[in-house]
């Protein structure tokens, strides 16, 4: 597990994170009061110190009860404020359902989160809420990140969760935080020094290396269709090259390896694909 921490107003020194163990801080964006949101000088300071940042969006606690005009507000509002500080544009932004949501409350929210899709992409939408929260949405497949707090939890974590928040209120580094940890390699952070865009010499290696090992026998057009794209979709990260997951690219490729398949389609799926650190 990857331990961070989450904050609004109070906030620690970015040094003292970092003496204290922390590789990455949940932050606010968009929607709310600017008194919580990260700005450019922070974001900046984080990245220099090592330390990822993870989006997030929240107005009031139970914004989202406003259903699909309130998902659509906030989504367009903490895209604009991330991008602005930094945010590739293929990062997550996980919606805050700061409350404990009831199953009569439940369709609102789905369709906030819904709503929310319609701006950014169902692939960046996250949740962020107690275990009914989680379950709830994943069920409805209305996020694809899911964030779980301990509150309203009753003990109980959520399998496959990205993210966990457990225990709040915590006094540390000169500030006032949540405790949070990451459960996977990808948990929707950005800003680490080592997330740098592929160059284009390590676009050939990579794209030759996926071409001896699942492109083979689809012939040279489709490698040079590959090798482009990776030039050309700049907002594509990945992990030092050593470090590539070529097995997890390869099978999202490989659905799509087949008589008939378009340079078109090549290029949808390879835009939609973060390459993560292997596990190997």
């Amino acid at each position: 597990m990857i331990e961070g921490v989450d904050y609004s107003g109070d906030r620690p020194s970015v040094a003292g994170l970092v003496a204290a163990g922390k590789k990455f801080v949940v932050r606010y964006g968009g929607p709310g009061g600017s008194w919580k949101h990260i700005d450019a000088a922070e974001a900046s300071a984080l990245i220099k110190a090592g330390l990822s940042i993870v989006a997030n969006a929240e107005g009031a606690a139970d914004g989202l009860l406003g259903g699909r005009s309130a998902g659509i507000d906030w989504a367009r509002q903490a895209d604009a404020h991330f991008r602005a500080v930094g945010m590739p544009a293929d990062r997550p932004i996980y919606l805050s359902v700061d409350f404990d949501v009831t199953s009569g409350q439940w369709s609102v929210v789905a369709d906030a989160l819904r709503g929310a899709a319609s701006v950014i992409g169902a692939g960046r939408v996250g949740v962020y809420g107690g275990r009914r929260a989680i379950e709830w949405a994943r069920r409805d497949r209305v996020a694809a990140w899911y964030w779980q707090t301990y509150a309203w939890s009753g003990g109980v974590w959520v399998p496959g969760n990205h993210l966990e928040q457990y225990r709040n209120h915590v006094a540390l580094a000169g500030g006032t935080v949540d405790l949070c940890r990451a459960k996977a390699a990808d948990y929707g952070q950005w800003g680490q020094g080592d997330d740098m865009p592929l160059t284009n010499a390590d676009a050939d290696l990579v794209a030759t290396r996926l071409l001896g090992r699942i492109l083979g026998s689809t012939g040279p057009t489709v490698g040079v269709a590959l090798q482009d794209t990776y030039r050309g979709v700049k907002e594509l990260q990945a992990r030092p090259l050593a470090d590539v997951d070529e097995q997890a690219l390869a099978e999202a490729l490989a659905p799509l390896l087949q008589p008939g398949v378009t340079v078109e389609q090549l290029r949808e799926v390879l835009a939609s694909v973060r390459l993560v650190p292997g596990a190997g």
